[in-house]
């Protein structure tokens, strides 16, 4: 079944210039008993769902035409294991597919990581295993984080050796580095003390780049014991810092980031086409706020020992007429008044998404997050409600010298409630992924796709959104910003007369032109939704 649109204006008065169409595939058999692993390409004109059985014996592939008719389903077992195999995930570096397990020898507390090949061509395992990684116990959740350059040609291992000490101040953690080539070929591999004790230091992400450096982004205590008190009166702050590894003696090239008289709120780490690393985040004009300013972005620059030499900052603030959009005249008089104090923020923004274009410039996304908590008491307990609020997203795009083109607000107002978990900006708990959205880049344009309140269509400059709550049906809605940064906005369907769930953060890109989600019509079937770019 397929359907087509056009989409209408929003704020510009053309038309997209391309024409949307989505569909459902037919309903096929949902695997029992065995665990969902993923969505993948699988050729030219072919994709295939992962499913591995829920004791590790097997793996099941359902194989789909471009068209997303099922045309094949194939169970691969897998070998004899000389111990039970713990599921570290199935991935795909460029044309390659491996299943990575890991085990345990209690005898001799040693830990091994393996991978194991698939041949997509005759839907079958290897017999023999390649052995990755061995070493001593290792703290769990999770055991091995993996992380691939941007080109998918170099994959890193990182883990964490369980400390001897059990108190934070007296452990300095070590981490174990791995790199690997796309065919699991070792290029380096070491284990490393942190400069800094567990206390003083939290490691907030690993990356890698298509050179094979490797980084290490942390937050370190101003007030720690390896440069001693700084700061008597904010004793917990925190700063950033970047740790490079150097390979050619295992040693760490650990790099302050400083905003000078700005305060930085968030920071990624991300590889841009050049393969070099990049910095960015939120930074405040205020100490200890949890508004943003606006968002900044370092380059790292290099000797010709390839050290990191100096940093390259740029600031980007926030227009004010771009944060005052959307909200009523009561919001915008407070706005106002904070504006003539030079103090105007985006609240409780959250950094989501960053884009690098061929031409330099560089696309930073965020998203307006916070959770309210109630507590509740009946006379013999307290029952404690998290509501989430996924609010406004904020877009900034800059030129290749770090000077702002444009920044636009596209307003959503969506709420979820619960007795749930928060991680990250995102609920643990499941029937709330249909908060949020979804970013896609065609032709370089970016389009967003989230649920919505039918309401909010043609919702003018001085208005607030009306709200959509998670779970009552909603309008799936797209959003085009072109390269002038005109916003463009038209509902594609109401997904209640689809009589379908639809869950944005779960879409894929799998090309410019294609994006599907894999949807569980009920215990028993599933179908693929499509959106295609013409």
């Amino acid at each position: 079944m397929k359907k087509t649109f056009l989409i209408l204006a929003f704020i510009s008065t053309s038309l997209f210039a391309q024409t949307l169409s989505y569909s459902f595939s037919d309903k096929f058999e949902t695997i029992k008993d065995h665990r969902d692993k993923g969505f993948f390409k699988y050729g030219d004109n072919e994709y295939v769902e992962v499913y591995l059985e829920k004791d590790e014996k097997n793996m099941v592939f359902q194989l789909f035409d471009k068209s997303f008719t099922l045309i094949k389903t194939a169970t691969a077992s897998f070998p004899e294991f000389e111990r039970h195999p713990h599921d570290q995930g199935f991935f795909s570096l460029k044309n390659d597919f491996y299943w990575f397990y890991s085990t345990l020898d209690r005898k001799t507390k040693t830990e091994y990581l393996f991978a194991l090949p698939f041949d997509k061509n005759s839907l079958k395992f290897a017999t023999k295993e390649i052995k990755l990684i061995e070493t001593g116990r290792l703290s769990a959740n999770p055991k091995y984080r993996f992380n691939y350059s941007t080109d998918s040609t170099k994959m890193l291992v990182t883990y964490r050796i369980k400390p001897k000490e059990t108190r934070d101040k007296l452990n300095k953690d070590i981490i174990g580095f791995n790199l690997f080539d796309h065919q699991m070929n070792k290029l380096y591999a070491a284990e490393i003390e942190m400069p800094y004790s567990e206390f003083d230091m939290n490691n907030l992400g690993y990356e890698i780049d298509s050179r094979g450096n490797i980084y290490i982004l942390t937050e370190v205590k101003i007030n720690n014991s390896l440069d001693g008190e700084i700061d008597k009166e904010n004793k917990n702050a925190m700063r950033y810092e970047l740790i490079r590894v150097n390979q050619s003696n295992n040693t760490l090239q650990a790099i302050k980031i400083d905003l000078g008289n700005k305060y930085t709120n968030s920071a990624v780490l991300s590889e841009d086409l050049n393969r070099d690393i990049v910095i960015a985040g939120y930074y405040s004009d205020k100490k200890n706020s949890s508004g943003s300013t606006g968002a900044y972005i370092i380059r790292l620059e290099y000797d010709d020992k390839n050290v990191v030499k100096d940093l390259k900052t740029t600031f980007c603030e926030f227009p004010i007429e771009t944060l005052k959009s959307y909200e009523n005249a009561r919001t915008k008089r407070k706005m106002e008044k904070k504006a003539k104090d030079g103090t105007l923020e985006a609240s409780d923004l959250v950094l989501r998404k960053i884009i690098f274009s061929p031409d330099g410039s560089t696309t930073i996304i965020g998203e307006e997050f916070y959770v309210v908590t109630y507590s509740y008491y009946n006379g013999t307990s307290v029952t404690t409600k998290y509501i989430q609020h996924y609010n406004d997203i904020l877009i900034l795009k800059t030129d290749k010298t770090g000077k702002t083109v444009w920044c636009n607000k596209i307003p959503k107002e969506q709420i979820s409630g619960g007795n749930n978990s928060i991680s990250f900006g995102y609920t643990i708990n499941s029937g709330v992924s249909d908060m949020s959205f979804h970013h896609h880049l065609y032709k370089e344009e970016d389009y967003f796709f989230y649920l919505d309140n039918a309401k909010n269509m043609n919702l003018p400059l001085t208005e607030t959104p009306a709200e959509h709550s998670s779970g009552l049906g909603g309008y799936l809605t797209c959003v085009k910003i072109d390269h002038d940064g005109k916003m463009t906005k038209r509902s594609v369907f109401d997904i209640r007369e689809e009589k379908t769930k639809l869950f944005p953060t779960s879409f894929e890109s799998i090309d410019d032109k294609l994006i599907v989600d894999r949807l569980k019509a009920d215990r028993n079937e599933s179908r693929v939704f499509r959106l295609e770019f013409k």
